[in-house]
């Protein structure tokens, strides 16, 4: 099995077990929430199974807590040590048997298994554990059908139970020599129990790396989320994006296409930075997207922040998040560590080693060897490194330029263009990020 499908199978495993690793429920809970599970129809990666059973999901809520991620994956890390009463291929035959003859017995079926030679001699099922594996396949379907409401209830109680993510077209900017410049996007996280925002900043393409810098700084802010709900677009969509929240046990939920249920919050607080925010931007502000992001910061920090909010009962977004400090998980050390992707990659006879269309060359001792890479997809000049399969220990790769003469040729730009400045030459924003900045006397 390649690494690949591996990887695929954890996040799905992941997926399955979320809600009970994040924040552990009640045992009464628990068990309604693992009947839910065993009732619904899952595609499974690289298994026919549409099923999975009440001990299979404690399995995996074990080998997490254990393991961590890199336990969620099958083979020998993620199954040392443990015996199982049916194998999972014969739990797949299991179920097409029963599928294929649902009136037959038990003790028929076993037999009929036994006979056609696709289960080892020496395997003994029994019929008390295949009738376990069954009942745990039956979970009553009210309990399915009341799950749903819970898992869709956007009311959460404590800062940061919930992130709430999404962008908004923003203003262009006006670059010299021309009539508009290049579009901006407002990326944004909102914590559904506090509405203080995370992170919000405004970037010149709509993407998956402008999303995950978003991410990152959100991250080193304000601590790490339970749960991330994202828009269904392709942007929050990537395969990168459900390692990271997998890697760092924060459940990626996404809204359903055409069901955006669940994100008002966030669009009030957009309709508030277009009211509130943007008629007050000037030219000046426009001329650079340093300067607009300079100004909503401080715009964030100093107004939205610390104003009375109504849907906390009067208190400040800024005071309601302190309330909850202490629950806050901070992000891990070199946070850039976790967000790196992986992938395997062979090295050359000549050292070399390809990767998104760029040659590295990897010391010697490695040649012919097929090793993990990790790199920052988004940022090509950010160091990467690889490692044996297995280890821990990470090498550097060297870049190899093979263009270093080519040089750019600049466009000289036109002069300044002419910009009117306001009647009464107040530019709120402008005062507002001086005052915020400290830089009221210059």
């Amino acid at each position: 099995m390649d690494e690949t499908l591996k990887e695929k199978i954890a996040l799905f495993r992941y997926g399955v077990i979320a809600e009970l690793v994040r924040q552990p429920p009640a045992p009464r809970d628990k068990e309604r929430l693992l009947g839910a599970l065993a009732a619904q129809e899952w595609s499974v990666p690289g298994s026919q199974r549409t099923r999975i059973g009440r001990s299979t999901v404690r399995d995996w809520i074990e080998l997490y807590q254990t393991h961590g991620f890199e336990g969620l994956k099958p083979g020998p890390r993620a199954d040392a040590g443990r015996s199982r009463a049916i194998p999972e291929e014969v739990q797949e035959l299991l179920l097409q048997l029963r599928a294929e003859r649902p009136s037959a017995s038990l003790d028929s079926l076993i037999r009929a298994l036994h006979l056609s030679g696709r289960v080892a001699p020496t395997l003994r099922l029994s019929r008390s554990s295949v009738h376990r594996f069954f009942a745990a396949q039956a979970a009553p379907a009210q309990e399915a059908a009341t799950a749903e409401p819970d898992a869709l209830a956007f009311t959460y109680p404590h800062v940061n139970d919930l992130w709430t993510s999404d962008l908004m077209h923003g203003p262009r900017l006006l670059v010299p020599g021309r009539t508009d410049g290049g579009k901006t996007y407002l990326y944004a996280f909102l914590d559904d129990a506090t509405r203080m925002v995370p992170f919000a900043a405004f970037y010149l393409a709509e993407n998956a790396a402008c999303f995950q810098d978003a991410l990152k700084q959100g991250l080193l802010r304000r601590g790490l989320p339970r749960r991330l709900y994202c828009d269904n677009g392709a942007t929050f969509r990537t395969h990168h994006l459900q390692v990271i929240c997998a890697t760092l046990n924060i459940s990626l939920i996404h809204s359903r296409p055409h069901k955006p249920r669940g994100r008002g919050k966030i669009e009030r607080f957009f309709r508030h930075v277009r009211t509130a925010f943007l008629p007050h931007l000037t030219a000046e502000i426009l001329s650079d997207l340093g300067a607009l992001n300079r100004v909503f910061w401080a715009w964030l920090e100093a107004e939205y922040h610390q104003t009375a909010h109504r849907g906390l009962g009067g208190q400040t977004p800024l005071d309601r998040f302190l309330d909850d400090q202490a629950l806050i998980r901070p992000a891990p050390e070199k946070l850039e560590l976790w967000l790196r992707m992986s992938v395997a990659r062979r090295v050359g006879r000549d050292r070399i080693v390809h990767l998104d269309g760029r040659l590295y060359e990897a010391p010697d001792g490695y040649a012919g060897e097929t090793v993990e890479v990790l790199y920052d997809p988004y940022d090509p000049a950010r160091p990467v490194h690889f490692r044996r399969k297995g280890e821990s220990a990470e090498r550097p790769l060297r870049r190899l330029d093979l263009a270093t003469n080519a040089t750019l040729r600049r466009v000289a730009r036109d002069s300044e263009p002419v910009t009117e400045a306001p009647t009464t030459g107040i530019s709120y924003l402008a005062l507002l990020a001086k005052k915020f900045y400290g830089e009221d006397n210059e």
